[in-house]
């Protein structure tokens, strides 16, 4: 039986009048999917966050670089002077006879030879440290000798008398006395202050 070309032919023109201008995309998920589709292809990226501590620091390293060597050295002096400084201050430099032992040590004075209260009174008016350190210490051997503590004799060590009477306020004591008698340590107000009140406490018996 012969084939019918021209209704074959007829029937594919109008299928594709029919589907002419037809969105299978839009059929299929919907005008308001696809509209929303393209806005999202429209978006710019996002853009990425900003790291500010990073920025920081960036900046801290940028700075140090670009300054000159003389502030540098201006740096490193400053901080040799606060550093000896501490040293001085805190007795670093000077030995501490008191733990090194008695072979650096010399007996004590004649402390029944000397007129400690006018010697003191004159040390204090003329604001020598290191001989009111030394007359406080002083005094405070004759109490300790007088009250039975001690048993004094000029060929003694300070530290020998430090164990003889092993009490802290006098233990402290001990350690200024030496350190400013055989250690040079500069002697100041503060330190004679306090050997003043570890003395009245080494009369009470107390602690300071």
């Amino acid at each position: 039986m012969p084939v019918n070309t021209n209704s074959i032919m007829s029937n594919d023109s109008l299928a594709a009048s029919l589907f002419q201008g037809h969105d299978y995309n839009r059929s299929l998920v919907g005008d308001s999917l696809v509209q929303q589709s393209m806005e999202w292809e429209k978006l710019p990226d996002a853009e990425p966050k900003t790291n500010h501590i990073g920025e920081f620091f960036d900046g801290v390293a940028n700075f140090l670089a670009d300054l000159p060597t003389f502030v540098y050295v201006i740096f490193g002096v400053v901080f040799a002077a606060c550093l000896a400084y501490w040293m001085v201050k805190s007795g670093l430099f000077y030995s501490n006879p008191v733990l090194d032992g008695d072979d650096v040590e010399e007996g004590t004075e004649d402390i029944y030879a000397v007129d400690i209260d006018s010697e003191l009174d004159n040390a204090r008016q003329q604001l020598d440290h290191a001989a009111i350190v030394r007359l406080i210490y002083l005094r405070t051997l004759r109490f300790l000798d007088e009250s039975h503590r001690i048993d004094w004799r000029i060929y003694k060590t300070p530290s020998q008398y430090a164990r003889e009477y092993a009490h802290p306020s006098f233990a402290t004591m001990t350690r200024h006395f030496l350190r400013v008698r055989y250690g040079k340590f500069p002697a100041s107000q503060e330190m004679c202050d306090e050997m003043e009140a570890l003395s009245l406490q080494v009369q009470k018996g107390g602690e300071a």
